[in-house]
């Protein structure tokens, strides 16, 4: 494995992703507890996926997905991806563990927020003083210290494709967020 800058490069075992038409059949693939982050027209938010639905702050429903640009569930291990395509969705599922070797980097992007306020319900609001904000599923956030390791930031995982003259990337997931060494979910 190599290292630098916050990226990793090595090799995993992933299968080939799957496509995806339409939101209905989101729980044949997605079967464990989750987390989701969902890009709406007007505002993105994070929750969890469990039991075959969603959790959001406020209890904001996904009922009327017409305002759903994007939407990610996804954990250590894989990701359902949607997106919206003139009237309905397509996507992709990618499991990683089993499959083909690919190359990949691992990278972390630390998130906006070096102020916290926990609500109490299982949610905590990351923000700056200049009025960026936005709402985890997480309590007992440390995010003072300007250290990375003292920050919340979200893990991806970027797959390469390469031939005999360069090198892409062919698809990127979520994995989960971190902050203070830990995996939060």
């Amino acid at each position: 494995m190599l290292e630098s800058n916050g990226l990793k490069l090595h090799i995993i075992k992933s299968k080939k992703p799957v496509p995806i038409n339409g939101m209905n059949d989101i729980h044949n693939y997605i079967k464990t507890d989750s987390l989701v982050v969902v890009y709406l027209d007007y505002t993105v938010l994070v929750g969890r996926y469990k039991n075959k639905g969603f959790e959001f702050y406020n209890n904001y429903s996904l009922d009327d997905p017409k305002y759903i640009q994007r939407l990610r569930i996804f954990n250590e291990d894989e990701e359902l991806l949607l997106w919206r395509s003139g009237s309905g969705f397509k996507g992709r599922y990618r499991k990683d563990g089993d499959g083909d070797e690919i190359d990949v980097v691992d990278a972390e992007q630390v998130l906006f927020g070096t102020d916290k306020e926990d609500f109490g319900d299982g949610f905590t609001s990351l923000f700056e003083t200049r009025g960026t904000k936005i709402i985890l599923p997480f309590t007992g956030l440390d995010v003072k210290d300007k250290t990375k390791d003292k920050r919340v930031f979200i893990q991806t995982r970027n797959y390469i494709d390469s031939d005999a003259l360069q090198a892409t990337y062919v698809d990127c997931r979520f994995m989960g967020f971190w902050n203070d060494g830990k995996n939060l979910g």
